[in-house]
C-alpha cells in the first residue's frame, strides 16, 4: 500500500506551515481518550518544523541533536512523553539525566510548561513528588514506586520516575516502559547501557503492539567530546527511506482529512482509508530509529532573532557554533592539554541541600549545592588578569586528588574587583573564610588604570569581604614546557607522587572550553601556548587562553604546597 513520494519534504513543509491542527491530529496529540485533560486550544500552540517532523515520524527510537533554544524540552520531550502516557495508562516511564539537579532545574520546568500548553494542569492531571488525592480514585500504576520523592503521577495512573546517574542505584530494581533523556551528551554511555536500558523491558501483556512501548528518546545539543560521539553514531542506524515513507503516509492521511471537508457523503469510505494508513504508520514506526539535527535558527520564530543575536555576543564562538548553530565540532590540532578528556570531569551536588527545597522554587547559585567542597577547609585560587577579562580558578585538595571546583570571571567593563566580589558572594556560606592565593610575577606589575598591583587588589578586596588571604608567591611564570609536562602527568595519573586533577563539570564550562581550544605553536627556542586569540577583540575572550592560564597558576601553586610528592618527582619536567 505504501507509496514513496518524490517531494515528501516539500509537501510536508506546506502541511506543517498551513495546518497545525491537522498536524497535531496526525501525530495523535489531539483529543486524548486516556483520562488526561483535553482542553487544548491549538491556536495558542507553536511548534517549529523539527518538532512537528518528530511528531509525524513518531519513531520508537529517536535521537535529536538540536541547538539550544530549539525547543527540545517544551516541544519535543513534552509532546512525546505526553503521548507515551496517553496511549499507555498505568505505565511507568522515566526521565534520565546526568545529574538530578539537571532534571530539576533545566529539564522538567520546560517539559511541564509544554504539558500545560497542551491542556494538562498540575495538581489536577499530574502531581510532582506527591501522590494524587485518594478521593480521585486514580488507578495504581502497573509497576509502582516505593516512595514518591522522585516521581511524577498522572491522572490515568501512569507515572514517570526521575533517574540521574549521579545518584547511585536510582535505576536499580525498576521496570520501565519508556525512557526520555535530555542533555544526553553528558550521560555516561556505559552506565546507560548496563543500568538503565536494562530496565526498559517486560510487560508485553499490557502494552505489546503499541509503537510507544519501550521507546527511547535522547536529546542534546551538539556533543563536543569523544565520549559523547555515540549520539552522532546513531545516525548510521537510521534508514532514511523508512523515514520518508512514514512522512509520505502522513501526507496521504492529511489529504484524506481534506477530502472529509469536501466530500462529507464519502465520510465512511474516507475514514476507512485513513484507518488503513494509520495502521500501516503504526506498524512501521514501531521498529524505526529516527536521527535528526537542527540549529536554533530552525526555531527563530519562537526563540527570536534578538535572542540569537544576543547569544552571538555573549557566548564563546566555539559554544555558539556547536550549541546554537549545531555545527559538528572541530578537533584542536597540537593541543596544549592533549590528555584532558571526559574522565577528568565529575558531577558533585549536595542533594541533602537540594532536596530540602520545593520543586520550582528557583535555581541554586552558591556553594551550598556543591558536594565536592569541604566548607571547613580553606580554598585556593589562581588568577589571570587583563582589561578584557579577569578569571579565577578555584581549587581544593582532596587527598591525593586535586579538584578544580569552580571557574569564575568578570568581563569588560567589569574589573578584577567584580570577579573577586563574585567569588566572595558565591562562597558566602563557606565556613572557613581562609583562601590561599597563588600569584606569580604577572600580579606584581601595575594596572595602568589603578595605582595598586593586581596582587594588592586581590588581597584588599577579599579582606574587605571578610576573607583572610594568604598570598603565596610561586615565582616567575612557569615555562610552557613545564606546564605542558606537569599537566600531562597530573591528567594521565601515571605519577604516584603527583596530584590527580579533576574538574567540577557544572562549574567549569568556560575553563574547559579554554583548555580544549588551547594549542601549541613554535617559539624562539621551544614550543609555546598559542595566545594569539587573546589579541583579537572580535573573539569572546572566555574561549581563549585566559581561563587556562588561571588554572596553570593554580596547579603550579598547588604542586608546590601539597607535598604528596617528593622533589625527585619533578625530574621529568626539570
Amino acid at each position: 500500500m505504501t507509496t514513496l513520494l518524490p517531494d515528501t519534504y516539500k509537501t510536508l513543509d506546506s502541511v506543517l506551515r498551513d495546518d497545525l491542527g491537522a498536524t497535531l491530529q496526525l501525530a495523535g496529540l489531539e483529543a486524548p481518550e486516556s483520562g488526561l485533560a483535553a482542553d487544548v486550544d491549538i491556536t495558542h500552540l507553536h511548534y517549529n518544523k523539527p518538532q512537528l517532523r518528530s511528531m509525524l515520524v513518531g519513531a520508537n527510537e529517536e535521537y535529536a541533536v538540536w541547538g539550544r533554544g530549539t525547543g527540545k524540552s517544551e516541544g519535543l520531550i513534552a509532546p512525546r512523553t505526553y503521548r507515551n502516557m496517553q496511549v499507555m495508562p498505568r505505565s511507568h516511564g522515566c526521565f534520565v539525566g546526568a545529574t538530578y539537579l539537571q532534571l530539576l532545574e533545566r529539564t522538567l520546568p520546560p517539559v511541564i510548561k509544554g504539558w500545560e500548553n497542551m491542556g494538562l494542569k498540575r495538581n489536577r492531571d499530574f502531581w510532582i513528588r506527591e501522590r494524587p488525592p485518594k478521593k480521585l480514585g486514580i488507578p495504581e500504576p502497573i509497576v509502582g514506586p516505593i516512595t514518591t520523592e522522585h516521581c511524577i503521577f498522572f491522572r490515568n495512573g501512569a507515572i514517570a520516575s526521575m533517574i540521574s546517574q549521579d545518584r547511585p542505584g536510582s535505576a536499580n530494581g525498576k521496570t520501565v516502559h519508556w525512557i526520555a533523556g535530555d542533555e544526553a551528551k553528558f550521560l555516561n554511555k556505559q552506565k546507560l547501557d548496563s543500568e538503565l536500558l536494562m530496565t526498559n523491558r517486560g510487560d508485553e501483556r499490557y502494552f505489546g503492539g503499541i509503537p510507544e512501548f519501550h521507546s527511547l528518546l535522547f536529546c542534546t545539543d551538539m556533543p563536543t567530546t569523544k565520549e559523547a560521539m555515540w549520539i552522532l553514531e546513531q545516525q548510521k542506524r537510521m534508514d532514511p527511506d523508512r523515514i520518508r515513507i512514514l512522512l509520505a503516509i502522513q501526507i496521504e492521511i492529511y489529504k484524506l482529512y481534506e477530502q472529509l471537508l469536501c466530500y462529507p457523503a464519502r465520510r465512511k469510505s474516507i475514514l476507512s482509508r485513513i484507518n488503513a494508513w494509520q495502521k500501516e504508520w503504526n506498524e512501521l514506526r514501531a521498529g524505526t530509529v529516527f536521527f535528526s539535527e537542527a540549529s536554533t535558527l530552525d526555531n527563530i520564530h519562537g526563540f527570536g532573532r534578538k535572542n540569537i543575536a544576543r547569544l552571538r555576543q555573549i557566548l564563546p564562538t566555539f559554544i555558539f557554533r556547536t550549541a546554537i548553530l549545531n555545527e559538528r565540532p572541530f578537533l584542536t590540532e597540537n593541543a596544549f592539554y592533549p590528555d584532558l578528556d571526559e574522565r577528568h570531569f565529575y558531577d558533585a551536588y549536595n542533594y541533602d541541600y537540594i532536596d530540602s527545597y520545593e520543586f520550582g522554587k528557583g535555581e541554586f547559585r552558591d556553594s551550598r549545592k556543591d558536594a565536592d567542597v569541604d566548607p571547613y577547609a580553606m580554598l585556593e585560587i589562581g588568577l589571570d588578569y587583563g582589561a578584557s577579562i579577569n578569571c579565577i580558578s578555584v581549587g581544593q585538595p582532596a587527598g591525593k586528588k586535586y579538584n578544580i571546583v569552580n571557574a569564575l570571571y568578570a568581563r569588560h567593563p567589569q574589573r578584577l574587583r567584580d570577579a573577586l566580589l563574585g567569588f566572595a558572594n558565591y562562597y558566602r556560606y563557606h565556613h572557613n573564610k581562609y583562601v590561599r592565593y597563588y600569584y606569580d610575577h604577572t600580579a606584581i606589575g601595575s594596572d595602568a588604570k589603578d595605582d595598586q598591583t593586581y596582587k594588592d587588589i586581590v588581597v584588599d578586596v577579599l579582606s574587605q569581604a571578610g576573607w583572610t588571604v594568604e598570598p603565596y608567591w610561586i615565582g616567575h611564570t612557569a615555562s610552557y614546557q613545564y606546564r605542558y609536562e606537569v599537566w600531562g602527568s597530573c591528567l594521565r595519573g601515571n605519577r604516584d607522587r603527583l596530584l590527580e586533577v579533576g574538574f567540577n563539570r557544572g562549574n567549569t564550562e568556560y575553563l574547559r572550553t579554554s583548555m580544549q581550544n588551547a594549542s601549541i605553536k613554535e617559539g624562539g627556542r621551544a614550543f609555546e601556548k598559542d595566545k594569539g586569540n587573546e589579541r583579537k577583540p572580535n573573539l569572546d575572550q572566555r574561549e581563549t587562553t585566559h581561563f587556562s592560564d588561571s588554572a596553570d597558576t593554580l596547579l603550579v601553586g598547588a604542586l608546590k604546597v601539597h607535598r604528596h610528592m617528593s622533589a625527585e618527582s619533578f625530574d621529568v619536567i626539570g
